[in-house]
């Protein structure tokens, strides 16, 4: 049986995506307007999709700004990036900002994103994750697994390396502790 190539990452399935991880994560996800369109110039190719909404569990509730990148020129998501966002967020009226990406986040954007209390998402296509995930037979998958998984990234607490974690059901908690601002390491 031959396996179809995963559907294109477009705005809007992005935007489902997104919005179906924090769900499954266990976050309420209300209000959803899109903020901002924008196509990504060279070397980046793609596009830059904002969506504002309220995030919510138990007595938690944030208006946040959530970018939804796709970025098809090889290259990592930079500083930059994560600055344009966090300064974006008073303009739309947000509290808290996430990104949903299809490219690979640089350390200095892991640093900033910490810094600036910003969750990262990364989007990894769902077979690959199985056969490296350990799950079962690689190249056997069973029939419920979707086309792309979503990965909460971070820097790993010892060493400050990139950790990328499966967003799985009830890891609301893990997306809260990413958009608390943390202080930056003196030294």
């Amino acid at each position: 049986m031959t396996q179809r190539p995963p559907p294109e990452v477009t705005p809007g399935y992005l935007e489902i995506l997104a919005v179906r991880e924090l769900r499954k994560a266990g976050l309420e996800v209300a209000d959803i307007r899109k903020q901002r369109r924008a196509e990504l110039p060279e070397p980046e190719r793609g596009f830059l999709l904002e969506l504002r909404v309220w995030l919510s569990r138990a007595a938690w509730s944030k208006r946040a700004l959530i970018a939804c990148r796709r970025q098809d020129g090889g290259a990592t998501i930079g500083r930059a990036a994560i600055d344009d966002l966090a300064q974006r967020l008073g303009s739309a009226q947000a509290e808290v900002g996430l990104v949903f990406a299809t490219a690979e986040f640089a350390p200095d954007a892991l640093a900033t994103a910490e810094e600036a209390g910003i969750a990262l998402f990364r989007l990894v296509d769902a077979r690959t994750a199985f056969d490296t995930g350990g799950w079962g037979e690689p190249g056997h998958y069973p029939s419920w697994l979707p086309a792309y998984l979503v990965q909460l990234v971070d820097r790993d607490p010892s060493g400050g390396q990139a950790r990328y974690r499966l967003l799985e059901a009830g890891g609301a908690g893990l997306i809260i502790d990413r958009l608390e601002r943390k202080e930056a390491p003196h030294g």
